[in-house]
């Protein structure tokens, strides 16, 4: 029996990338899409959800219920980023990143886990970022503080001891090597980002059974950016 993967923001250039290398691999991947968003025909069971929504969020994982016995990972990919240092960041720019990044993960998490929790388990794959855990932060503010938000609820999830054999875990990237990157930033060296493909290829690892003995796991994805 093939496993069940659901990826939110599985139309993006990492979602993208992580899609293919999962239904390479075998995997049955349902993705989210913003609604009024047109989905691509690469394989991906695409529904629409507003995941900064949580009544809109606990209907689609009902609806997921229906027609999946079970989910064995959810692979959170949906976010944003926004530049701000202390001076210049509003409230607004602090709910939008805590939104778009942390809210969205959170209530992807939430659902995940009490529907994995009447199952055998599962994983769940967060997204953290460079200047969370390290340098960097002033001048992303917003961002750092919200990427922050995530890492702490990957690690809280772990502790929890109600949940049943389920295991969260983090993805650090540095830059990712994507055109709107590459457009915004035409002067760098592109060789020294990491390639969305190369994420696939961890986060594939992570969900598979070879990563069953990893415990809290936080995979800084950085090459030399």
């Amino acid at each position: 029996m093939s496993k069940n993967v659901l990826i939110t923001g599985a139309a993006g250039n990492l979602g993208s990338a992580v899609s293919k290398k999962l239904i390479s691999e075998g995997y049955s991947v349902i993705g989210t899409i913003v609604p009024g968003h047109r989905a691509p025909e690469n394989g991906v069971d695409f529904y629409e959800c507003d995941l900064t929504d949580e009544k809109a969020t606990q209907a689609f994982f009902q609806t997921l219920t229906k027609k999946y016995q079970k989910m064995d990972a959810v692979i959170m990919l949906v976010g944003g980023f926004a530049m701000g240092n202390i001076q210049e960041a509003s409230s607004a720019d602090m709910m939008k990143m805590l939104t778009l990044n942390y809210f969205t993960a959170f209530h992807s998490a939430q659902n995940a886990i009490n529907w994995m929790n009447e199952a055998t388990g599962g994983k769940l794959i967060f997204v953290g970022a460079k200047p969370a855990v390290e340098g960097g932060g002033a001048a992303v503010l917003p961002y750092a503080i919200s990427k922050s938000a995530v890492i702490k609820l990957a690690e809280i999830i772990n502790e929890d001891k109600n949940n049943k054999n389920i295991q969260a875990s983090v993805i650090i990237p540095s830059i990712i090597d994507t055109p709107p990157n590459r457009e915004g930033m035409p002067d760098a060296n592109f060789d020294n980002w990491v390639k969305p493909e190369e994420i696939a290829e961890n986060i594939a690892f992570l969900i598979s059974d070879k990563a069953n003995v990893l415990r809290d796991t936080v995979l800084k994805i950085y090459n030399n950016s």
